[in-house]
């Protein structure tokens, strides 16, 4: 996930890092074999396919929890007959 600063030198800091990161990335790109571009390029799309499939997997499992019988469905029956009971003094 990406976070923007909210202050100025936060700013001016993630600005200069890019300034200085960008041509680095794109210098060691430029070197690398064309057999290791393309394992890189295997490996982030596999990655992002990763990442996809476990999104879908745990909203599959929320899907599936919805209507089940939860622990707050205890604690109410649980105040429910605490209601019905007499006070004993």
């Amino acid at each position: 996930m990406a976070h923007w600063p909210k202050t100025v030198s936060g700013k001016l800091f993630t600005l200069g890092l890019s300034i200085v990161v960008v041509p680095l990335m794109v210098w060691f790109v430029i070197t690398l074999p064309s057999w290791v571009l393309l394992a890189l390029a295997v490996v982030a799309l596999a990655a992002v396919a990763l990442v996809i499939w476990r999104r879908r997997l745990d909203a599959a499992r929320e899907q599936a929890w919805v209507g089940e019988f939860s622990f707050g469905d205890v604690v109410r029956r649980r105040q429910a007959s605490e209601e019905l009971e007499p006070a004993t003094p």
